[in-house]
């Protein structure tokens, strides 16, 4: 047995079912041999943003794998905090600290919740047992462990040891915190939540439900923490990013006091300004959140669902089953606010243009899926300031939110990791031109590892929004646009595909993909579409 083949032994003895990669590695052997499913991407970021789907899908209880040297993917899942596994190679031991060898311990070692190099197979079954720890428990990240080539090929000496997969290890709020937080909240005149996606990795919707049932309280949630609330619940404001619904705005404005949980609250382009003046409940994985961007006068570290669990006890103690009479105007509040608001936008829904509204693209597209059935995601741009807003998420992880870092392709790659994790699914991704020139090519990839996904292309041949920041270049050069013929190329590269030109040939087209997709083949439809210039951009972000 070789450190390569003791290695993989541990993968499979974790659950790990596959490998993404690209397009070598010490480890791809000795997977094949022990079956477990090598799958080679046609770039290096995609195999990193397929263990992402994989890892985000499943809240971690599935940790993605992936095996290349590049950076983009790595970034994407630091940036978001998701929880994979990172195996690159290196040329081998005697080439350790003799430039130019790439270091990637050094490398990376500020986008990873953990680097390691391993210098030995007697080293592996520590190292990873110690990689697991870091995925499974606290707040989420990449994790690497660096593989010379010399270690993977070295013989393992004498009998492996025994091996048992590491379990997550959680942590419940201290008592005093948790008081203190509930007699805020109940002393507010307005109190209101702001979840983050650490309600959806601690699988705390639930408890979010009821602690906000409980408080009457409205529940907005973070772009990475949509469906972390239903969004047709009565106390659901939606969500708060680039793009913000009207109710998110206005509570965000109108409340005194904010329960913060599973959200770092860091000040980012994606997330909208929360106002000076509010009692902030702060409960996080993470100590270096808390007091980071916004001071807190309770700051809670914590599992997510153990504190929620502790939070609706001691609201119990101080107003039985809830405040009825808040819970109701909070209700009615919610219900007026969103029928005035998509009453505004309800024209661009309803346009028969040519060519196609964006906006009636996405209604074609939402009045096909079934909530409870599918997983959809985004791309950067138009496609997420539409769909995180409008589309109403359902079940936990029915939609994928993303972006910190706003990778141009990323959504190409999670969905194809979701569709591997979640099999049962009807996967989707809405991507533009410009993720198109990044990662289309991996449209092979899905057709030729019978990864079924639906691509749906919101295709206006333009930058949206580009000519406010290159206005020069935009007339000069032509700087925002792209073209292309992007169904023809998903066709050549193995694909259901089709163009469609005209609203009225949408649903048919959309329909058709769906069948070729639910018969085990990918679907691209690429719809020819107007720019989008109207964007419910509600709340104020800190940059911008």
């Amino acid at each position: 047995m070789t450190g390569a083949d003791l290695l993989v032994q541990i993968l499979k003895a974790e659950g790990i079912r596959q490998c993404f990669c690209f397009p070598n590695s010490p480890i791809i052997e000795a997977m094949a041999r022990a079956g477990l499913r090598v799958i080679t991407t046609r770039q290096e970021r995609v195999a990193g943003n397929m263990a992402d789907g994989v890892s985000r899908s499943t809240n971690g209880r599935e940790i993605g794998v992936f095996t290349v040297q590049a950076l983009a993917g790595v970034a994407q899942a630091h940036t978001d905090s998701t929880p994979v596994l990172f195996l690159p190679g290196h040329p081998g031991t005697s080439y350790i600290d003799q430039p130019p060898t790439f270091d990637s311990t050094a490398n990376y070692g500020a986008t990873t919740k953990m680097a390691r190099k391993v210098l030995s197979p007697a080293q592996l079954p520590g190292a990873l047992r110690q990689a697991f720890t870091a995925l499974r428990s606290g707040r989420p990240g990449p994790v690497m462990l660096e593989l010379p080539g010399d270690v993977c090929a070295a013989p393992f000496e004498g009998e492996p040891p025994p091996y048992a997969p590491v379990g997550r290890m959680r942590s419940a709020a201290d008592e005093g915190a948790v008081q203190e937080a509930a007699e805020r909240l109940t002393a507010a005149e307005t109190p209101s939540i702001w979840a983050g996606q650490g309600v959806l990795y601690a699988e705390a919707s639930a408890e979010l439900r009821e602690v906000a049932a409980l408080l009457g309280a409205p529940v907005a949630t973070t772009l990475q923490g949509k469906s972390a609330m239903p969004e047709a619940h009565p106390l659901a404001a939606g969500v708060g990013a680039y793009s913000t619904t009207a109710m998110t705005a206005h509570f965000l404005q109108a409340s005194d006091t904010l329960l913060a949980v599973g959200s770092s609250l860091t000040r980012a382009p994606f997330t909208p300004v929360i106002p000076e003046g509010k009692t902030i409940v702060h409960a996080t994985t993470d100590p270096i959140d808390i007091n980071k961007e916004y001071p807190a006068a309770v700051g809670i570290v914590a599992d997510a669902k153990l504190f929620l669990a502790q939070l609706a006890a001691a609201l119990r103690r101080l107003v039985g089953d809830g405040r009825a009479a808040r819970r109701a105007e909070t209700e009615r509040t919610i219900a007026h606010l969103k029928r005035a608001w998509r009453a505004e936008y309800e024209p661009l829904f309803v346009d028969e243009s040519v060519p196609i509204n964006g906006y009636r693209m996405m209604r074609e597209l939402w009045a096909l899926l079934d909530p409870d059935a599918t997983i959809l995601t985004h791309e950067s741009g138009a496609s997420r300031d539409i769909q995180s807003v409008f589309y109403e998420a359902a079940a936990p992880r029915s939609y994928l939110g993303w972006g910190q870092s706003s990778q141009l392709g990323f959504s190409l790659g999670l969905a194809m990791g979701a569709k591997l994790a979640n099999p049962d699914k009807l996967v989707v991704n809405v991507m533009g031109d410009a993720a198109v020139g990044m990662t289309g090519m991996d449209w092979e990839t899905a057709a030729r590892n019978d990864i079924p996904i639906l691509s749906v292309v919101k295709h206006d041949s333009i930058f949206s929004g580009y000519d406010r920041n290159i206005p020069e270049a935009a007339a000069r050069y032509g700087a925002r646009t792209q073209h292309g013929d992007y169904a023809a190329i998903a066709a050549g590269l193995g694909c259901h595909a089709e163009k469609v030109t005209e609203a009225a040939a949408l649903g048919p087209a959309l329909k058709r993909a769906i069948r070729a997709v639910r018969d085990g083949r990918p679907a691209v439809v690429d719809v020819i579409t107007a720019e989008t210039r109207k964007l419910s951009r509600l709340a104020p972000t800190s940059i911008g």
